[in-house]
């Protein structure tokens, strides 16, 4: 008899072989410029707005509806574009005043979003010459270095960035989720310890601290360091990233060494008075001017030295203008900000990866028209009662804040409806925008030279070269010829380098990108990263140099490898430009077979 399951496993396998797929460069638009109001974006939210408020108010909502209040915020990296907010009709106790309703100006806990403002302290003491990210964090904490044995954590090899990336290997608390603390049982179902097979433990082992512990208070310093160096590590440095909040305890006491600030004053010098966020605070306000869920939550608690890893109260505008301030390099220099972005080390998703301390997801899924993958840069927060997330799209320069108190499954929710409604019309504006700025023909004013080119904006393929021709040659057959010697299907493409010369010009990229890549094995080397193929007497012959006017539209482009500039001419003239090369218009994703 044939034995099914060894027939289909090399069979599936082959079939993954010989399939092929399609591979778009990411990025081939610049963010397009959003304004609140503008082009199609109100009635998307619109929409949005009565969707999620339907949603606040049903009983079917994949939420605890009664007891949850949520904000949104979505901005550019210019301007706010759209709140909405809403507040529950079963709220908890206010001890100094009234409730007031949820709103952009309500304070909030956003928890471990207050490892973004750490990991930010960090890169300005680098700027300014106070560490580096490579530093062992012995020494800006040198009393580490007393507590080094054969079996313990191996301090002087971990880095500012290795605990700013999740990959220390040390242990997540110290102090806290400790099953000894009847707190800490409750909210795992269960009376005690003994109840669920543990065995008695002499008191000396039990953390003497801990900021949400029964009857307890936060750790000092010196108990942090004395009883969390205790500790074994879980795995050796930069090996595995694996989530911890002492990671960030121990950042904000390496920040307090540099500075000389306790870390509250030091955000609020470096951070929030630099970028204007006036709704931002490590003490708590005020309860009426915050929103407080009916339900178990950690509004009052004081965190004490876990203020570094989740201690912030601000408003969704404030952090939606502290988005802005990352998008457009208020603080940091753009090659910084740009490193910062980066994943430091891969999870087991497929998906997603670890930042600094970004949790970065990978999707190609948002778009319906297009395989193109997307970014998303995020951190998410959580305490007793509060939910929240940050998202930058930097594709777009876009940003997304969403906050809960109550049921934390509204973030989900709100995320995806968001995203959904929001992303596919602003891909469409960036087309539309790049259409009208920089597609068109491009010609020689000089009668005497027969060189011209023809851009147009086609699809998720963005800016595709239709006609290329130098000195009466089409170039652009001989191009993609030279890119793709085995005559695959494709087109040649350009993308933006976000490298600007001079006050208006504007550099991009050619590139021939196969329309469909076979797989080549297990190991798939097709890959986009070779743009700069081709030079003649030492310039590239890929590189567009756009000169823009005060709109942001194309008067010309410089071709510095041909040592000629082409002005934009009127779209009329486009038909009787291309005339010739007319066929190559008939399948413009196809030029060479």
């Amino acid at each position: 008899m044939v034995n099914l399951r060894e027939w289909l496993i090399p069979c599936t396998l082959f079939a993954s072989l010989v399939q092929s797929w399609r591979l778009e460069p990411t990025n081939p638009f610049p963010p397009p410029t959003l304004r609140a109001g503008g082009a199609g974006l109100d009635a998307v939210f619109k929409g949005l707005e009565d969707r999620i408020q339907r949603a606040a108010w049903s009983e079917s909502s994949p939420w605890i509806t009664n007891i949850t209040s949520f904000s949104v915020a979505v901005t550019s990296a210019s301007e706010s574009l759209w709140t909405t907010s809403h507040t529950a009709p079963s709220l908890g106790n206010y001890s100094d005043g009234p409730p007031s309703l949820m709103s952009d100006q309500s304070y909030f806990r956003i928890a471990s979003i207050s490892k973004v403002f750490t990991v930010l302290a960090v890169l300005l003491q680098e700027q300014a010459g106070k560490c580096n990210l490579r530093d062992p964090i012995t020494r800006h904490i040198p009393e580490l270095k007393d507590h080094v044995g054969i079996d313990t954590i191996d301090w002087d090899s971990i880095t500012l960035e290795t605990l700013a990336s999740q990959l220390s290997g040390i242990p997540r608390e110290y102090g806290q989720s400790d099953l000894t603390d009847p707190l800490t049982d409750r909210d795992y179902g269960f009376d005690s310890p003994s109840s669920i097979g543990l065995p008695p433990v002499d008191g000396s082992d039990v953390p003497p601290c801990g900021w949400n512990r029964a009857g307890y208070r936060p750790c000092t310093r010196k108990e942090i360091i004395d009883g969390f160096t205790k500790r074994l590590p879980l795995f050796q440095p930069n090996y595995k990233a694996t989530y911890s909040n002492i990671a960030f305890v121990l950042l904000g006491f390496a920040l307090e060494n540099m500075t000389g600030l306790a870390y509250a004053d030091l955000v609020q010098s470096t951070i929030f008075n630099p970028l204007g966020i006036k709704r931002a605070t490590l003490t708590k306000p005020s309860d009426s001017e915050g929103i407080i869920p009916n339900t178990t939550k950690d509004w009052s608690a004081d965190i004490g030295t876990y203020g570094p890893t989740g201690g912030i109260y601000t408003t969704t505008s404030d952090l939606a203008l502290f988005a802005r301030s990352i998008l457009t390099n208020k603080l940091l220099d753009q090659a910084t900000t740009n490193a910062w972005f980066h994943p430091r080390s891969y999870s087991s998703s497929w998906s997603f990866a670890y930042g600094m301390p970004w949790e970065i997801f990978r999707t190609g899924d948002i778009l319906t028209d297009s395989d193109r993958v997307q970014t998303i840069v995020t951190k998410a927060g959580g305490l007793h009662g509060y939910s929240s997330q940050l998202l930058l799209i930097l594709e777009y320069d876009l940003s997304l804040v969403i906050f809960a108190a109550g049921d934390g499954h509204a973030i989900a929710w709100l995320r995806e409806e968001v995203l959904k409604s929001l992303v596919p019309r602003v891909e469409g504006i960036s087309r539309s925008q790049i259409s009208d700025r920089l597609s068109g023909l491009y010609s020689s004013n000089d009668a005497n030279v027969n060189s011209s080119l023809v851009l147009e904006v086609q699809g998720s393929s963005g800016l595709v070269v239709i006609s290329w021709i130098s000195n009466g040659t089409d170039f652009l057959a001989h191009y993609a010829a030279m890119s793709n010697p085995k005559l695959r299907p494709g087109h040649v493409q350009l993308i933006p380098s976000h490298i600007r010369r001079g006050t208006n010009g504007q550099v991009w990229r050619a590139e021939f990108i196969q329309d469909e890549l076979p797989f080549e094995g297990l190991v798939n080397m097709n890959l986009i990263v070779d743009v700069d193929s081709f030079t003649y007497a030492s310039r590239s012959l890929e590189e567009f140099e756009f000169q823009l006017d005060e709109a942001g539209r194309a008067m010309r482009v410089n071709l510095p490898g041909f040592r000629i500039s082409l002005d934009r001419q009127p779209r009329k003239e486009i038909a009787v430009a291309v005339g010739a090369s007319s066929h190559r218009l008939m399948k413009p994703l196809g030029l060479i077979h």
